[in-house]
């Protein structure tokens, strides 16, 4: 099931588009935005697959909201959405899965949401080839077997993943959206640069304004993640 953002300051292309997203099959939530910095602050706080995005909005257009979207999130597609042929070439700068004109192509938007949901599904059936609970990863040259209940958390360290069993580091150039969807469910994206395994958590703690600091059980205190606010809600469930 795929979380879908649209992006555009028009009103009724953002209800047209909603409509046709929310009939096609696979779709979980649809998330609005009028302007970029709104799209932004989205994917900041969820899990988003698709964005559609207008260019042209005011505030802070669709191509530089891309630009700071894909930064946060690595695996998030991006489709355009606009009048202007112009900026086409530009849209490569952020790996654009599609660009498409306005009048809409609805079948292209279709088309889109299915292809992703396809790859989704080969991902869970190469997942289903690996035992449970065992993770695989390649560092360098060498491949590791991880027992997932070892791993405490896992981190984004500039262009790496860390992650941090109770005893060793392990480090691999996968995104956290590609290694979320290989680990179990005792797994929470907790924040944009963490990934927690919920069963060794020992303790949380309120850290600042926005967020809380995560302990786990069986290491030293220097070794902890983060949550944020919006996350903590669904622990306190």
């Amino acid at each position: 099931m795929l979380n879908i953002l649209i992006c555009d300051d028009d009103n009724y292309t953002v209800r047209v588009l909603e409509k046709v997203i929310e009939e096609t099959e696979g779709v979980k939530e649809i998330f609005l935005a009028s302007n970029g910095e709104e799209a932004v602050e989205i994917v900041k706080n969820n899990d988003i697959d698709i964005a559609f995005m207008d260019i042209d909005m005011p505030i802070m257009d669709g191509l530089e909201a891309a630009k700071v979207m894909v930064s946060i999130e690595e695996d998030l597609k991006i489709v355009f959405i606009t009048a202007y042929r112009d900026y086409a070439c530009d849209s490569y700068e952020v790996k654009a899965l599609d660009y498409i004109l306005k009048p809409i192509d609805f079948s292209r938007v279709k088309k889109n949401i299915e292809r992703i949901m396809k790859e989704a599904s080969a991902s869970r059936q190469e997942k289903t080839l690996i035992p449970n609970n065992l993770l695989i990863i390649k560092e360098k040259q060498d491949y590791h077997m991880i027992n997932m209940p070892e791993i405490n958390y896992i981190e984004k360290e500039h262009n790496l993943l860390v992650i941090n069993t109770i005893d060793k580091k392990y480090y691999t150039n996968l995104t956290l959206s590609e290694i979320e969807k290989k680990l179990t469910s005792n797994f929470l994206r907790t924040h944009k640069s963490y990934i927690v395994n919920l069963k060794n958590i020992q303790r949380i703690e309120p850290y600042g304004d926005s967020s809380f600091i995560i302990y786990f059980k069986n290491t030293d205190e220097l070794s902890n993640a983060l949550i944020t606010k919006e996350k903590m809600k669904l622990l306190q469930l």
